[in-house]
């Protein structure tokens, strides 16, 4: 896993992270999603997510716009990929 993209908000309460990865059916390059809240502890983790890295870093954005929680990350994915 290799970081492509990383924010930080709330002195590093929350953290969004787009990583890289190889598709183990492929062996090519996708890109996944980690949002990891220090203050609970908890953690989403979306593996092979897209296969653009500009899809994964605009997603990261729009998590960090609206401060998604790691709770409630599938859910803003789904809609995000239903967009």
């Amino acid at each position: 896993m290799k970081t492509i993209y990383n924010e930080c908000l709330g002195n590093s309460e929350l953290i969004y992270t787009a990583f890289c990865e190889k598709d183990t059916d492929t062996n090519k390059n996708v890109y996944g999603i980690m949002v990891r809240d220090n203050l609970t502890n908890t953690e989403a983790i979306l593996h092979s997510f897209t296969s653009h890295r500009e899809a994964a870093i605009d997603f990261i954005e729009t998590l960090v716009r609206n401060i998604v929680h790691p709770d409630f990350v599938n859910d803003v994915a789904e809609d995000y990929l239903l967009s």
